[in-house]
C-alpha cells in the first residue's frame, strides 16, 4: 500500500505528509528566528526551548499522527477525515500551554504560533481531496 487510505477510497499519498512535516518545520523555524530577533527568552514552564527542539518536536506530532493515522485508516474508511479535524482540534485547545508557560510576550505567542502552524499544516497535509492530484 502506498499510502493512508481515505474516506474517498484514494491512498494519501505519504509523500504528502512529508511534505507537510518540512514545511511545518520551516515554518516553525522561522517562527523561532522572528521571535528571537524580538526579543523571546525562550523559557517556558521553567524549561529553555532551544531551536533544535522546534523541528524534533514538530516532526515527532506529525509522525506520531501520521501513524495513528495509518493504523486506523486501515480498517476505517473514514480515518483520515476524521484525524485531520482531531489534529487541527487538538493543536488549537493545547495554545493556551504556551500562553500560560512563559513569562514574555514573544516567546508565548511564538510557541502559540507553532501550534498552529503545525495543526493547519496537518490539515492541509492529512485531509482528502476530492481531485485526483496528488498535491
Amino acid at each position: 500500500m502506498d499510502g493512508i487510505a481515505t474516506a474517498l477510497g484514494r491512498p494519501l499519498p505519504l509523500s504528502r505528509l512529508g511534505i507537510g512535516i518540512v514545511v511545518a518545520v520551516v515554518v516553525n523555524l522561522i517562527v523561532y528566528a522572528v521571535a528571537s530577533a524580538a526579543g523571546a527568552t525562550w523559557i517556558a514552564n521553567g524549561q529553555a526551548v532551544g531551536w533544535f527542539m522546534v523541528p524534533i518536536a514538530t516532526v515527532v506530532a506529525m509522525a506520531i499522527g501520521g501513524l495513528i493515522t495509518w493504523l486506523l485508516a486501515r480498517r476505517w474508511d473514514k480515518a483520515t477525515v476524521t484525524m485531520a479535524w482531531v489534529g487541527i482540534v487538538f493543536a488549537v485547545i493545547s495554545v493556551p500551554g504556551p500562553l500560560l508557560g512563559s513569562t514574555d510576550t514573544p516567546t508565548r505567542w511564538a510557541l502559540a504560533t507553532m501550534h498552529i502552524t503545525t495543526g493547519i499544516v496537518w490539515f492541509v497535509a492529512v485531509h482528502p481531496r476530492r481531485s485526483t492530484q496528488v498535491f
